[in-house]
């Protein structure tokens, strides 16, 4: 029974003795021989099938006529299957049928599930093709023992319709029990039922000792880790029905996914993430995507969309994309060729997910800010927007002088404040970068909820010379953490974030801000980051009262957004990429221009529905 046998196979080998139970566990074949005694059950009872009774004729056994009674316990199960498929080796889950005497041939098994193999004999069979769990009801049925068995394999709590008891004999009726009564357990009070018989629809057990409240007493009946707990009277014995059916919950919703019954209302109190009256139907969102190029391509979408997937169909733009793979929490698929920004629709099990402008075709020549000037200036890398300054200049397009010390930035002076901001001073000329702003939006880019963040920090890290500085914070009257780091570069760096590499200048301002555990007033809703650079003046020279001027570069399909302000021939570059990482995977994110003025420059960065945390690296 320890081995990967299927078939044993000795026939006419003139052998003698005796065939004892450990053959069970194979497809035993010994016609011609001289073997006596009984012939294990666990054979006989499949010999109303006359080619299988053949195996063992010619033989001199004590119960060759007799057809034995087989004692079968079937379970249909989810179990991992590695096997070689194509020269390669596949580990997959795969639908098992597993138990005891369930036969010796899948052609015996009558079902609407067709297995393909015989893995181990008498004790598992399995479906190679991919069975997507339904809450569909399987009848299976054995040929040669005409037993008839009724099986899901899908998790599902055991249902109680009603009660009865009669002499401590307490008999439950409903569905998704199980013919294998050691994975049984009923407790009433602080007594434990023993199981005696059980199938699919119906459990009997005995109580032997009564629990000393008769009344309304509480009980607790757990299948396969799943259960369901119910009230009863046992102060009637004379086989009427005890249940008290006032206090289910529709499908027994008591610890499916963390669910609770109000015995109260018999209303199923749904945890996060699922919805409807029985707490089966997943409210499920996308928190990220890895969008195609403008030829069309594969698209992934990361969230939460459960494991079942009903009429399943996602559209991007006017265009269905065609699944190719789907977990629950991946979904793969095929999209045609486009351009620009798209809505992005799933719909499954009778419920719609929607996102404005969530995809956002990417172009494969990037292009660069002012296009690095002209050719003097520097040269743009079109594969990743970044120009290449030629050596007497600098700046994001190479539109500033360098000079001989390589201190690019002249007389400026960076302060990170207690508050979150970062000014940044040069002469008389001083620049402000602070974070505002966390928005909750609708589908409609309504705001639901705004955390103001200014003046709330609290310092968690600062290094000596204060150039590089950790705050964070707890919004308001929620469990979501807020985390802003400030950096000041120091040396010219190469920098990687979110797939993305790119060079950080001597002198520049980084600013990074991660968010945890956000929790959204609808799966729908998405978050938005806002932040405003500002210029101001330290004297009234007159030479020095030049109106300031803001411009901005924001592309949606583009890898790198700009914004600049200019004041007194001094420019305040920021640099914003169109990349963030959602629940820890990497997806677009875009930048909006919410307000522009001459001395100030107000922009929001658009933030996937990210569950756990979203990190942003602007």
């Amino acid at each position: 029974s320890k081995n990967n046998i299927t078939t044993l196979d000795l026939s006419s080998n003139l052998i003698t003795g005796t065939i004892d139970e450990s053959y069970c566990s194979v497809r035993l074949i010994v016609r011609n021989n001289s073997m006596t005694g009984k012939i294990p059950e666990c054979f006989t009872c499949h010999f109303s099938d006359t080619f299988f009774k053949s195996n063992f004729d010619l033989n001199s056994f004590d119960n060759y006529d007799t057809i034995g009674t087989c004692k079968t316990i079937p379970k249909l199960k989810y179990l991992n299957q590695t096997f070689w498929l194509i020269n390669k080796i596949v580990t997959k889950p795969v639908l098992s049928l597993i138990g005891q005497n369930i036969g010796f041939s899948q052609s015996n098994i009558i079902s609407n599930i067709s297995f393909d193999y015989m893995l181990k004999a008498n004790s598992k069979f399995i479906e190679y093709s991919s069975y997507t769990p339904n809450r569909i009801i399987h009848e299976i049925s054995f040929k040669s023992s005409g037993q008839n068995f009724t099986l899901t394999p899908d998790p599902y709590p055991p249902l109680l319709s009603n009660i009865t008891s009669n002499n401590h004999i307490l008999v439950f009726k409903g569905l998704y029990y199980s013919y294998d009564i050691t994975e049984i357990t009923i407790t009433i009070g602080d007594k434990s039922c023993d199981v005696t018989d059980s199938t699919f629809y119906q459990i009997t057990c005995t109580l032997t000792t009564y629990p000393n409240q008769l009344n309304n007493v509480s009980g607790t009946l757990k299948v396969d880790q799943l259960q369901t707990t119910f009230n009863l009277n046992l102060d009637n014995n004379d086989g009427n029905e005890v249940f008290n059916n006032y206090t289910s919950c529709p499908d027994n919703c008591e610890s499916y996914n963390g669910n609770i019954c109000n015995y109260n209302t018999g209303i199923c109190e749904c945890p996060k993430d699922w919805t409807g009256e029985n707490c089966y139907t997943p409210i499920y969102y996308v928190s990220s995507i890895t969008p195609t190029y403008e030829d069309g391509g594969l698209v992934t979408m990361n969230g939460w969309f459960g494991d079942i997937h009903k009429d399943l169909n996602i559209t991007i733009g006017n265009q269905e994309c065609k699944i190719d793979t789907i977990s629950s929490n991946t979904i793969t698929c095929n999209i045609g060729a486009g351009t620009g920004k798209k809505d992005v629709i799933v719909y499954q099990n009778g419920i719609t997910w929607k996102s404005f402008n969530f995809f956002v075709y990417q172009s494969k020549q990037q292009t660069c800010l002012n296009n690095c000037i002209d050719t003097n200036h520097g040269i743009c890398n079109t594969s990743n927007g970044i120009c290449e300054c030629k050596s007497r200049w600098t700046g994001f397009d190479c539109s500033s002088p360098s000079n001989n010390n390589n201190n690019n930035n002249g007389n400026t002076n960076n302060t990170v404040n207690p508050d979150g901001s970062t000014t940044i001073n040069n002469d008389q000329t001083t620049y402000n970068i602070l974070i505002t702003s966390l928005l909750e939006l609708d589908i409609n880019s309504d705001t639901v909820k705004q955390y103001p963040l200014q003046n709330n920090w609290n310092i968690t890290s600062n290094d000596k010379n204060g150039s590089n500085v950790t705050f964070t914070q707890i919004l308001n009257e929620t469990e979501c953490q807020i985390v802003l780091s400030i950096q000041e570069i120091e040396n010219d760096i190469q920098y990687s974030f979110a797939g993305l590499e790119f060079k950080l200048d001597k002198g520049s301002i980084k600013v990074s801000v991660s968010i945890h555990n956000y929790n959204y007033q609808s799966p729908l809703n998405t978050l938005q980051l806002q932040m405003i650079s500002n210029v101001s003046d330290t004297t009234s020279n007159d030479c020095n009262s030049k109106s300031a001027s803001t411009s901005t570069s924001i592309l949606d399909n583009q890898t790198l957004n700009y914004i600049s302000i200019n004041k007194d021939n001094k420019i305040l570059y920021g640099r914003f990429i169109n990349r963030a990482i959602s629940d820890g995977h990497t997806t677009l994110i875009t930048t909006s221009l919410i307000s522009s003025q001459n001395e100030s420059v107000t922009i929001g960065i658009n933030i996937p529905h990210c569950r756990t945390s979203c990190y942003i690296d602007p």
